[in-house]
């Protein structure tokens, strides 16, 4: 089979396992069941289907190799070493972590809503911090690899497939309301940017792992310290 022709199967596949994962669900009885259904859901609408397609193109490579495809799109990014780059988007993820963590301590509010895997006590942070690493390492490969990839084998254009990936991140996450859709729609241009520049799929899965942990553990774990220090203030 054609490679073009495999890789438009491959998309329309893709893309209906994520419109799947967005399908209004039965809600699960517990919390710890409402994380376990996210985690299976986000494994089975990202995860399988970017090894399944990567496999039948012959691609795995591309998980640990940036993919020729991508090449066009380079040149729009700034030259810099693929060291410096690793080195500069973890610090100034840190940077942006212990910022995150200040605002939480003096009662701050993150960005938009962030929804019902938000933990609402001590005992669901370990719950949130599967979440976030669940997270980076479905969506990453599934919206940074495999729809720019799908796209580019069937259009020729790196860009458009980038586009179409960035637009379905930033609409997956409605449930944000639009200040939360803006800045995760910008987060994943960054962790685009980043990818190009490094080359690296293991750094924007590990970058998305730090952020989600921000909010799924950090911030409601600082959050809860520092409202039961008022109560008892008060």
């Amino acid at each position: 089979m054609p490679a073009p022709l495999l890789a438009s199967l491959l998309l329309t596949g893709a893309l209906a396992a994520a419109c799947w994962f967005l399908w209004p669900r039965v809600a699960a009885d517990t919390r710890a069941g409402r994380y376990r259904a996210w985690m299976r859901r986000a494994g089975m609408a990202f995860a399988l289907p970017t090894l399944v397609a990567l496999a039948l193109l012959g691609r795995l490579d591309a998980l640990w190799r940036l993919p020729v495809e991508f090449a066009a799109a380079r040149p729009w990014l700034p030259e810099m070493a693929a060291g410096d780059v690793i080195v500069g988007a973890l610090a100034g993820t840190l940077i942006g972590l212990a910022a995150a963590a200040w605002r939480a301590r003096r009662g701050g509010r993150p960005i938009g809503r962030p929804g019902a895997m938000m933990p609402r006590a001590r005992h669901e942070l370990p719950w949130g911090a599967a979440v976030a690493t669940v997270a980076g390492a479905t969506e990453e490969p599934f919206f940074r690899l495999l729809l720019p990839l799908l796209v580019a084998i069937v259009t020729g254009s790196a860009a458009a497939g980038f586009g179409l990936a960035l637009i379905l991140f930033g609409a997956m996450h409605r449930y944000q309301g639009w200040r939360g859709m803006i800045v995760t729609t910008s987060f994943g241009g960054v962790m685009t940017a980043v990818y190009l520049v490094s080359g690296a799929l293991w750094l924007v899965i590990a970058l998305h792992i730090l952020i989600d942990l921000n909010g799924l553990v950090v911030w409601p774990a600082l959050s809860s310290s520092a409202a039961s220090r008022s109560g008892r203030s008060a």
